[in-house]
């Protein structure tokens, strides 16, 4: 043989020594890994496949991420609602009726555990995870509620919710205490000495929604003449005594209220030997005398319903325009001074505190304030506001009773107590409705975090399933590889001591 030949075959030993040592380099790699190689081109024919669920795997991380923290508002807002529903139900304990007791601050008992209650409810409404306020739609940067002494008492210049009580009950009381009407003094005509008829005057003061609206009025007086009302504004009627009534006769006013004038109130007073009885009137010496003791007694029930039922109603009306400020309405004041002759409303966003300064444009579904896209085709909305309408009652309910002044301490005051405390428990609870719209948003967000969870179990079995396949496609098996390092291991000590007999071979040796 020659010399070039035996330099071929110890170059060609050397090469088959190296790819050995590669091969088993790249297999000892693939067990440390587990996998076949570290580029899609080692994957083999299946690697296009295999991009496409790496691909979609990694798209599945990115909705889990949103996921994880979608879930951690919806847990956060249930938990809110939840609380928020207790204090609507404590709020209705809360406002009891029979429980008028002053205390040494002039506050009821009932008003000191309604700002408990208030408070607590304010400090849920401004929950805040990780920069989201939960019940701020998408833009507050801050608390979305303003604190209860704010809201109370006004700040920064602007006034607060007594305040604006103070004006609506003004202009709907009236300067005379009477809910805008006026009873004029009696016209009496004579035949000598003996009065032949006698007629007063019950009227509202102007074309305006304050104060009691005359409604109506039926009358069963013998000798009594009822001119009126004509259902115009300003009404008024007349009440003609051109003789005695008999006893036990019966006059009823019915008065509306405001705002809408949809509901009303009456007054009857019946025909009666004295004034002994509540809702009597005592027929007189003669008719002057009796239009006189009528007069009387329908000015002062007028003049007592003003202050107990009207007063109540004017709170609530008062409350209701301080905090209804949803889709960005503006709260309305009295158009004064001076309030008690003033016959409009006028827009006080510039001169009241903003209860609620989140997210507060104009929509149909707050929901849809916050959004978390947690599949390819799946968004779910999951957004807040605290002057969505349940949540504005609770707290306007409960500020309405903390601010209301009951400090006289007189069967007045407990009578416009026990009014307002009524009416404002039927907003907490409206009558013939089972569910409450707290309940209703919690609902919503119930839904939602279903929808989210079942997603996410999807999301779970999908990843599940891609990485299996991905595994298939990139792995190894394990006693195969293990099995290749072996043969090469034996292959390789093999070629090392064919190798060493050629390499320790000499020219005198070959030949």
């Amino acid at each position: 043989m020659a010399v070039s030949n035996i330099t071929t075959s110890r170059t060609y030993l050397t090469r088959q020594l190296g790819e050995l040592n590669d091969l088993l380099a790249s297999k000892t790699t693939q067990l440390a890994r587990g996998k076949v190689g570290t580029t899609y081109g080692e994957v083999g024919d299946r690697r296009l496949l295999d991009i496409q669920l790496t691909q979609k795997v990694s798209m599945i991380e990115s909705y889990q991420d949103t996921i994880t923290i979608a879930n951690l508002h919806l847990q956060t807002s249930t938990m809110s609602l939840e609380r928020l529903e207790d204090i609507r139900q404590d709020a209705k304990s809360a406002l009891d009726t029979n429980d008028f007791v002053l205390q040494d601050d002039g506050q009821t008992q009932t008003q000191s555990r309604a700002k408990l209650l208030l408070n607590e409810a304010l400090n849920i409404l401004n929950t805040e995870v990780a920069g989201f306020y939960v019940f701020g739609g998408t833009d507050a940067v801050q608390d979305p509620v303003a604190k209860i002494d704010a809201i109370l008492e006004g700040a920064n210049g602007r006034d607060g919710l007594k305040t604006v009580m103070s004006e609506y009950s003004q202009a709907n009381l009236g300067a005379g205490n009477n809910g805008r009407t006026s009873t004029s003094a009696l016209t009496t005509n004579y035949a000598g000495p003996v009065p032949t008829d006698s007629t007063f005057t019950i009227a509202e003061d102007g074309a305006h929604d304050f104060g009691f609206d005359i409604a109506s009025v039926a009358s069963t007086l013998t000798n009594v003449a009822i001119t009126g009302p004509s259902g115009t504004d300003p009404d008024s009627f007349d009440v003609q005594f051109t003789g005695q009534p008999e006893l036990g006769e019966t006059i009823t006013v019915e008065f509306s209220l405001p705002p809408d004038h949809s509901e009303t109130i009456s007054i009857e007073l019946t025909a009666a030997n004295s004034t002994a009885e509540d809702g009597t009137f005592a027929i007189g010496a003669d008719l002057e005398e009796t239009a006189q003791n009528l007069r009387d007694a329908l000015e002062a029930e007028i003049e007592h319903q003003a202050q107990t039922t009207l007063r109540a109603v004017s709170d609530e009306w008062a409350a209701e325009e301080f905090f209804r400020t949803f889709g960005g309405e503006e709260p309305q004041r009295v158009d004064g001074p001076p309030f008690d002759s003033a016959t409009a409303l006028i827009g006080g966003g510039s001169t009241t505190v903003a209860w609620y300064t989140g997210r507060n444009t104009a929509t149909d579904d707050p929901r849809t304030d916050k959004n978390a896209v947690i599949d390819s085709n799946l968004t779910v909305s999951y957004g807040v506001r605290a002057n969505e309408t349940p949540l504005q009652e609770l707290v306007q309910s409960l500020a309405a009773f903390i601010a209301a002044d009951f400090s006289g301490g007189s069967t007045i005051d407990e009578e416009y107590y026990n009014t307002l405390s009524t009416n404002l428990r039927t907003t907490l609870q409206p009558p013939g409705v089972d569910q409450s719209g707290i309940t209703d948003i919690a609902t919503d967000i119930a839904i939602t975090h279903r929808t989210v969870s079942l997603t996410d179990d999807r999301h779970v079995q999908m990843k599940s399933s891609y990485e299996g396949t991905i595994a298939d496609i990139e792995g190894i098996d394990q006693d195969q590889v293990a099995a290749e390092i072996l043969q090469l291991q034996t292959n390789i000590e093999v070629s090392y001591r064919a190798s060493s007999i050629v390499f320790n071979l000499t020219l005198s040796d070959y030949l």
